[in-house]
């Protein structure tokens, strides 16, 4: 995102972005690019491993299974892993 300079301050002029868009660095940018991914639908998950929340376009095709124990017996509960923890080699 580019900062137009001036006498007296800075101007942050925001990108333009699309749903399904990655998401930007930046801080002010990435909730411009959030505020237009939650206006289109998307809801964010939370990821198996780091426990961070992520926009589907974030998330990898991979999930995790876990098979858990509840009072009316064994539940599997899978979950989605990010693109920045997904395994290389699976």
């Amino acid at each position: 995102m580019p900062d137009v300079f001036f006498p007296g301050g800075v101007m942050t002029v925001a990108g333009d972005y699309k749903p399904g868009d990655q998401p930007p660095t930046g801080y002010l940018d990435w909730h411009e690019w959030a505020e237009v991914q939650h206006k289109a639908g998307l809801r964010q998950k939370e990821c198996g491993r780091c426990g961070k929340w992520k926009y589907p376009q974030e998330l990898s095709d991979q999930t995790d299974r876990h098979e858990m124990q509840s009072r009316k017996g064994p539940v599997t509960v899978a979950t989605p892993v990010c693109n920045k923890c997904v395994s290389p080699n699976v």
